[in-house]
């Protein structure tokens, strides 16, 4: 498309706020609405954890099945627009129905039956709305370093839904839960409707740019070749552990702020607050050390610092200066601080993996890609919400203890490590601002 207006990338970008917003805001505050206590919950414990595996595992699934359908799709506002103006509004109106529960103030399988239909219809309509949203991004520009500023310009955008996110505490005291649904009917809209306007693809004809004629069966050999391409299996398996890993610490803040440090939901901004800060100022510096030393050896610092800066909470409470709240705080600001590479460099990283694998098959495949991405990516997610919701209460009965998410603090920080380990291997370099295969 030839380098991309300042315009353009700011209405492509800004689509990153409800991404961020949206996945973080039912990783932390959703199992604290259905499930706050073993003997308050709305939906009792293990069910709850068995519904959203099972909306991670649909949306496992369904990203591949819409990336597929995105890179065939045939319209004359290209690939990927027409899912984007579909799933909008119904992603807005879903994202605020989860947290309207029907029983508010008791257990009830109406409550379960209400929350499993909302959380699979939310991951399926996500998935139409955010695969080819991030499939724009191979697309809009080839240019390494223009993918870079679009990154960076994006994760700005992703860290106004975190700082969003940080409110929702003082949000929720004030409004109600309705207020959190209310913020993110909003936040979707807002996010979307700037790349509808604004981003024009090319008409896509009936060969369409993955050249090849449609047939749904060839989905499986897609999919399939995706992990020949060893690039890609790296990156997949890095990320994938590591969302495991970031999410466990993130389901965790808001019952350490009230069981360990005493506090009610709306002081959870007072921990959120460091990391944002540190998010704010290191994506900058991420972004120039990004350009300076290469997306690879960046990536590897983003892991590797996260496990210990997550692994940190341990010692929360111990004999060190200052008291567990300003503690804590300190190391919610350190893992800010590897936070801001996660939020800018993945997306660039994959796709450098998709111009390889251009030069592997000759096909332009983002869909697929994202979509490949996101069944081990989602399913890492869902599982870490039965593991976490089963280690908090170790030690005690029916309240979180301050040992079950210290433990829990610990398994985030090993797979963080495990997840640095793996993309060691990972074969893309950069030199002169282009990408090359280290054998």
């Amino acid at each position: 498309m030839g380098q991309l207006s300042f315009g353009k990338k700011f209405s492509y970008s800004v689509g990153g706020i409800a991404l961020n917003l949206a996945n973080l805001a039912i990783s932390q505050w959703l199992l604290v609405l259905y499930v706050p206590t073993k003997d308050t919950a709305l939906v009792g414990s293990l069910l709850f954890s068995l519904i959203f595996l099972a909306g991670r595992v649909t949306d496992g699934i369904t990203e591949p099945l819409i990336g597929f359908l995105s890179d065939h799709w045939r319209s004359k506002r290209g690939r990927r627009i027409p899912f984007i103006i579909f799933a909008t509004v119904p992603v807005a109106v879903v994202s605020f129905l989860l947290w309207t529960p029907p029983l508010p103030h008791e257990q009830s399988w109406i409550n379960g039956v209400y929350i499993f239909v909302l959380v699979q219809l939310f991951f399926i309509l996500w998935s139409t709305l955010a695969n080819p949203y991030m499939s724009l991004l191979p697309e809009i520009t080839s240019d390494l370093k223009e993918r870079v500023d679009i990154s960076a310009m994006q994760a700005v955008f992703l860290m106004i839904g975190t700082l969003i996110f940080g409110f929702l505490g003082p949000i929720k005291e004030a409004f109600g839960w309705i207020g959190i649904g209310a913020v993110l009917f909003i936040a979707t809209i807002i996010s979307f409707v700037p790349t509808i306007l604004t981003i024009r693809q090319k008409p896509s004809d009936k060969i369409g740019a993955a050249g090849e004629r449609f047939r749904f069966s060839m989905i499986f050999s897609w999919a399939a070749t995706t992990f020949k391409n060893r690039a890609f299996v790296r990156y997949l398996a890095a990320t994938a552990l590591f969302w495991f890993a970031l999410n466990l610490f993130i389901i965790i803040i808001p019952f350490w702020s009230k069981y360990v440090l005493g506090n009610t939901d709306d002081k959870v901004v007072l921990l959120m607050a460091p990391l944002l800060a540190a998010n704010l100022v290191f994506f900058f510096v991420f972004n120039i050390l990004s350009k300076r030393f290469g997306k690879y050896l960046m990536f590897l610092v983003t892991l590797a610092g996260s496990s210990v800066a997550m692994s940190l909470l341990w010692v929360v409470g111990r004999q060190l200066p200052a008291g567990p709240q300003v503690q804590t705080q300190v190391v919610m600001g350190l893992v800010g601080v590897f936070m801001a590479g996660f939020m800018m460099l993945p997306m660039a990283l994959l796709a450098d993996v998709i111009d390889y694998d251009e030069k592997l098959t000759g096909k332009r495949r983002e869909g697929i890609y994202f979509g490949m991405q996101s069944i081990l990516q989602k399913i890492s997610i869902g599982i870490s919400i039965p593991l976490a919701a089963a280690l908090m209460y170790v030690g005690g009965d029916m309240t979180p203890t301050e040992l079950g998410l210290k433990i829990i603090a610990l398994v985030a920080g090993f797979f963080a490590l495990l997840a640095c380990a793996v993309f060691l291997t990972y074969p893309l370099r950069e030199r002169d601002g282009k990408v090359f295969v280290k054998e």
